[in-house]
């Protein structure tokens, strides 16, 4: 067996385990069990790095795959865009009670997220970026949505999220279309020392809540989500600006 198509076969092999992932984490937020209510959140994280890994593997390897892009685009929906979506269902959103009309709301305030994140997994696989992600990136807003959702259930912060779930709801509907949106977002490909940096913090962050988690180390997730949202556009203008001109 060459050495390409060991790079092959792992890389398929750490798609497999981000679509289990995705798959177990829908399985655990359809079934509801306050036992496992961190865990699709957990497993969620598991699949992003999953999902890097898979493509850094890929990319060792001397040949390239449709098929592993397609299976990675799958894995990709399940976990980041169909595993937040039924998270959001779980929790308390606008109009949240037990009407028909409530439930419908609920189901497209969750629909919005997933085609949206659909669709901008479908862009990627055709129009690739390398510098930067033009829009906001699936993985970073299944995390946000997902972190947020379980927030949402939490009681020591249920003043902000109840009674009627507009935060929440906000929270998806604008995360969704910042996906489809053409606005720049850092990407990690760009292998400056400062994106190496902010890496390694969200890394700790993200390792921390997965070992300890509470509604505190959600907290420390959805900050870090946050400021990406929000900063990410603005740190990426300013550091490419800095790096043409050295």
């Amino acid at each position: 067996m060459t050495s390409f198509d060991r790079y092959r076969i792992i890389a398929f092999l750490l798609t497999f385990l981000n679509f289990f992932c995705g798959f177990i984490g829908i399985i655990v937020s359809i079934s509801y069990s306050m036992d496992f209510f961190y865990l699709p959140l957990q497993l969620l994280v598991f699949g992003t790095i999953f999902d890097f890994l898979d493509g850094k593997i890929a990319k060792m390897s001397t040949t390239k795959s449709n098929l592993g892009e397609y299976l990675d685009s799958i894995g990709d929906t399940i976990t980041f865009a169909i595993l937040p979506g039924i998270m959001v269902l779980n929790a308390p959103t606008l109009g949240n009670n037990n009407s028909n009309i409530a439930a419908f709301l609920s189901l497209g305030i969750a629909g919005i997220y997933t085609l949206c994140g659909w669709a901008r997994l479908v862009r990627f696989t055709f129009r690739p970026t390398a510098t930067h992600f033009e829009g906001f990136p699936s993985a970073a807003a299944a995390l946000l949505v997902g972190s947020s959702a379980l927030l949402a259930q939490s009681s020591e912060v249920e003043w902000f999220f109840w009674p009627n779930g507009f935060p929440l709801t906000m929270i998806t509907v604008i995360i969704g279309f910042l996906m489809l949106s053409s606005i720049n977002y850092p990407n990690p490909k760009r292998q400056m020392k400062v994106d190496l940096i902010a890496i390694g913090v969200t890394g700790i962050v993200v390792v921390i809540f997965v070992l300890f988690p509470s509604t505190l180390t959600l907290l420390g997730v959805i900050f870090i989500a946050m400021l990406y949202t929000v900063f990410g556009p603005y740190y990426l203008k300013q550091t490419e600006k800095k790096r043409k001109i050295t």
